[in-house]
């Protein structure tokens, strides 16, 4: 007993031809409603170049706008410290504004900035002496003046350097204290030991690891030796 039933040959030519046109029609009409291209993203290298674009640019949006805050922040902590000053000031004298964050010194007169510099302010480093005494080495935020301004300043060498050095302490008026040239051609007192100075270590700057001083390059002491006055106003921020 034969199940089924037995088609002729062009009946079966037929509904052969007729799922192949069936076929195409469906092919063709998912292109129209739904694209390969788009949909399906067969075409990886494609994809993966835009969304590479896309990232780039969002993180070229995401780098401009922490620039932008930067400077806002920058202007306002300036501003800040600015306000500290005394409303008595001509303002037709240059004046400094350090920037601890960024290690760098603007010089001003007025709000125009005539100069720019990189420094090297205090690393925030910790000493402590066997015999109990603490250094910290931070650069003072606040307002602070020029005091004195020096030609060829001699270091005089303090306790911490010998223990930093791991040598012997000296006397007071030891020679051995008295160090010439590590503080470059000038020196501007801002006191409380801390000082505007040049340095040995120009490829340092930039970086935080002075001991509470500023340093900056040869010419960027000099600039300040030759604009500031005895009294002139620093301005120091960031901490």
């Amino acid at each position: 007993m034969k199940l089924g039933i037995e088609l002729k040959p062009r009946e079966q030519i037929l509904i052969t031809l007729f799922f192949i046109i069936i076929s195409f029609f469906l092919f063709f009409l998912s292109e129209i409603l739904l694209p390969i291209n788009e949909t399906i993203k067969f075409d990886i290298i494609t994809q993966s170049r835009r969304i590479f674009k896309e990232r780039k640019n969002q993180k070229e949006i995401d780098d401009l706008y922490v620039k932008l805050q930067q400077k806002i922040r920058f202007k306002n902590d300036e501003l800040a410290v600015v306000k500290l000053g005394t409303p008595t000031d001509n303002g037709v004298d240059f004046y400094v504004v350090v920037d601890l964050l960024n290690n760098s010194l603007i010089l001003k007169k007025q709000d125009l900035k005539f100069n720019e510099f990189k420094v090297s302010a205090g690393n925030g480093d910790t000493l402590i002496a066997p015999w109990g005494k603490k250094w910290v080495f931070e650069t003072p935020t606040g307002v602070l003046r020029v005091l004195r301004k020096i030609k060829d300043p001699i270091w005089y060498k303090p306790d911490w350097a010998f223990l930093e050095a791991k040598e012997s302490i000296p006397a007071r008026n030891s020679p051995q204290r008295l160090v010439r040239g590590i503080l470059g051609d000038y020196a501007l007192d801002l006191g409380g030991g801390i000082m505007f100075h040049g340095t040995p270590y120009e490829q340092l700057l930039g970086q935080r690891v002075s001991h509470g001083c500023i340093r900056l390059s040869k010419d960027g002491i000099k600039t300040l030796y030759d604009s500031l006055l005895l009294g002139a106003k620093v301005y120091i921020f960031g901490k």
